[in-house]
């Protein structure tokens, strides 16, 4: 199933239970007053932050999720049961959106949020009974439980996000710094969803890199991009690969930062790449050139990460 980072969902809670009317039929016992018993509340829907759950691909085919109605009151006033709670289990870091206001986050395996929340209970008749009302038929019916659509984002954790146009070396940068087994590939757009790699300091802690397909050929944001994984990274690695003309590339790298830059970090830094020239020519336009092929410049460009994210150096 491909990496998919947004879905559309409708939840809807569970209706509560009616209230029961019913009167008592016992031996001996004439003209029994009302027994009807109240109906149960009805279930809510619930997201759970799971870990094991690395994506909301499951959500392309799962679109309706619905908790259990209550149960209805019934004789002996004997209430109904409530209706069983639907969890519907996200990644950790998806967050939640209704009428595009953010109502909440999953930062954290196990964080619990309820979305919907079911039916109050119906009354029985039992309730209705007095001194001069001693066999109502009146009861309340459960009430609605709560209904919306909601849309689910997904920001991952990414440190370092690798971006540029197609082609431009992203897929082999990642590979020449973590060894991830990114598709690496001599046509454009070889990349259809995010690579991720681990990029280790010298002190054992893992910094995710990601290869973020999304900006089409013309240099703008495509439709289907996974760009909004930007928004935590605190390093943004910008590669270039047409080095043959300065002003190509500038406007290359204009056009691209243009694509992007609302989805980032006002505080991330920035790191231009030269993918394609020689490591000691560097272009003036651009901070370092690295051949991911030979891995000249590649140790640079580790050692400038490390500097951005403030990690001692591996």
């Amino acid at each position: 199933m491909p990496f998919t980072d947004r879905a559309r969902i409708h939840v809807e809670a569970g209706r509560g239970g009616d209230g029961g009317l019913s009167f008592r039929r016992e031996a001996r016992v004439p003209k029994g007053g009302p027994d009807g018993g109240n109906g149960g509340r009805g279930g809510d829907v619930i997201i759970v932050g799971d870990a094991n759950v690395t994506d909301l691909s499951q959500f392309r085919h799962a679109v309706h999720h619905k908790a259990v109605v209550g149960g209805n009151g019934e004789r002996r006033e004997r209430h109904g049961r409530q209706g069983p709670n639907a969890e519907v289990h996200v990644p950790p870091g998806t967050r939640i959106i209704r009428d595009d206001a953010v109502i909440a986050e999953i930062q954290r395996d196990g964080d619990r949020v309820t979305v919907a929340r079911g039916g109050n209970g119906g009354v029985g008749n039992r309730v209705f009974r007095s001194s001069t009302h001693q066999a109502p038929r009146e009861t309340v019916p459960g009430g609605p439980g709560e209904a919306t659509w909601l849309t689910l984002e997904l920001r991952l954790p990414v440190d370092v996000a690798l971006i540029g146009m197609p082609n431009s070396g992203k897929s082999s940068v990642l590979v020449a710094l973590t060894g991830a087994a990114a598709t690496v590939a001599p046509y454009p757009l070889s990349t259809r969803e995010p690579a991720f790699g681990p990029l280790v300091d010298d002190e054992l802690e893992i910094f995710l890199i990601a290869d973020l397909p999304g900006v089409g050929l013309d240099g703008a944001d495509r439709r289907g991009s996974f760009l909004g994984q930007c928004e935590r990274a605190r390093v943004i690695v910008q590669c270039i690969t047409d080095v043959s003309d300065d002003d190509l590339a500038r406007r290359e790298c204009d056009e691209v930062w243009a694509a992007v830059e609302g989805f980032c970090d006002p505080q991330a830094k920035r790191i231009l790449v030269a993918t394609s020239a020689q490591v000691d020519e560097c272009p003036e336009w651009a901070d370092i050139a690295v051949q991911t092929t030979s891995g000249a410049g590649v140790p640079v460009l580790r050692e400038a990460i490390f500097h951005a994210l403030g990690a001692p150096l591996a």
